[in-house]
């Protein structure tokens, strides 16, 4: 998942607290619909997915030309998304950006930050476990469980970037539908594939061999980004701001060319 960095920012606009806010109430709100409808919790489920999206969380990677990181945690997120209750995603999701938003060593712990991490992925995660609850259940064609997970993951798709790109907008005084697709050229790859790894769990049954497939295709994602991330920041001059970003759209796209 896409998240802000913990490093500070020169100027920051004062839309940026207000709209950290705004998520904050839709993160709350969410959590309070999920505990008034909470129903018994599949443990061993919930156990496994939350230990695995935490400990994925920490493989993350530095988006060039932006100040956020990806992690390889969706694919966990994604499958508590379809098979548990909305209170057990909301945990697994909550710890799993928490855990991914914790600075790494001599980076600056910042709280407003984490606040927005673990926001955005409430709202994203219980959103789409909305949406993958009411298609799933629906008496149409699109009841089917392929369909609505297509649409779970891309509810949680476009909240997240969106709402990502909005606050790095805010803070640095970029253009955010430029920033947005800058997101997107860069992560919507990790979200595919996280999406169909997902799609082994939700249309069949948990067990320990499918989770280590699963796990063995993270870690080679996380290694292929990570030599082509690291070789775009290495890359990429020191200028910040929107000739940073037109930068790093040039190099994406000469790379997929």
């Amino acid at each position: 998942m896409d998240t802000l960095k913990n490093t500070a920012s020169p100027s920051v606009s004062r839309m940026a607290p207000a709209f950290i806010g705004l998520m904050g109430i839709g993160a709350l709100a969410i959590i309070v619909d999920g505990m008034l409808r909470m129903r018994r919790p599949h443990y061993l489920e919930f156990l496994t997915l939350l230990l695995l999206g935490a400990l994925t969380s920490r493989l993350k990677l530095k988006l060039p030309g932006l100040t956020g990181n990806m992690s390889v945690n969706l694919p966990f997120i994604f499958i508590a998304m379809t098979r548990l209750g909305l209170v057990e995603v909301l945990v697994v999701a909550g710890a799993s950006i928490l855990t991914q938003s914790l600075p790494n060593r001599g980076e600056q712990f910042r709280s407003d930050r984490v606040l927005f991490n673990v926001s955005t992925a409430l709202v994203a995660a219980g959103l789409g476990c909305e949406v993958f609850n009411r298609l799933s259940a629906a008496p149409s064609d699109w009841s089917h469980k392929a369909f609505a997970l297509v649409f779970a993951c891309a509810t949680y798709f476009l909240v997240n970037t969106f709402a990502v790109a909005i606050i790095i907008a805010l803070t640095e005084h970029l253009n955010p539908l430029r920033t947005w697709s800058n997101i997107v050229h860069l992560s919507f790859p990790n979200y595919l594939g996280s999406a169909g790894l997902a799609s082994m769990v939700a249309l069949g049954h948990t067990s320990w061999p499918v989770l280590a497939a699963i796990l063995s295709v993270i870690f080679l994602t996380y290694r292929s980004y990570r030599l082509y991330f690291g070789l775009a920041n290495t890359a990429l001059p020191a200028p910040t701001g929107s000739d940073l970003l037109q930068s790093t759209r040039q190099r994406s796209v000469a790379a997929a060319s």
